[in-house]
């Protein structure tokens, strides 16, 4: 096309985030509820790329993070509904967990793209996220019962 330009943003590209075709046209795509598209959506917005051998690749695409915090200031988007949409994902195959985290806002869950998504049929569930069953906090013991006879 003809004197066609770039869009530009205070002198950069603009920005925005590319998805293949075949992702949004997937079943297990087209299966996702509630807030778990917008949250793929924003992940893949996390992607960074880097020209390497001619070719653009994803540099970071097994090191992507996005915290309860982050999801509640930025995007409105409360601790249970990303929870159900985090699991949804990994449920899915679009997602895995490299590193689970912790309890503390300085040890963050570190996400890893996946492909499994591809070969999801209904009823599949490629991974779980791994429930936290540690007690926080002071626990009083359990006072016995005394016993009727």
């Amino acid at each position: 096309m003809a004197g066609y330009k770039k869009k530009k943003w205070k002198g950069k590209e603009a920005a925005g985030t590319y998805i293949h075709r075949e992702v949004y046209e997937s079943k297990a795509f087209l299966a996702l509820k509630g807030a778990a598209p917008q949250v793929l959506i924003i992940i893949f917005g996390k992607r960074y790329f880097d020209t390497v051998d001619g070719k653009k690749t994803c540099t970071n695409c097994n090191s992507l993070s996005f915290t309860y915090i982050e999801a509640k200031k930025k995007y409105g988007i409360t601790q249970p509904r990303l929870t159900r949409a985090i699991d949804e994902l990994l449920a899915k195959g679009f997602i895995t967990v490299k590193h689970p985290g912790g309890a503390y806002q300085q040890d963050k869950t570190i996400y890893g793209l996946s492909d499994q998504w591809k070969i999801w049929i209904p009823g599949k569930v490629f991974e779980k996220r791994i429930k936290d069953t540690r007690q926080r906090g002071f626990i009083k013991a359990k006072k016995e019962q005394p016993v009727k006879a």
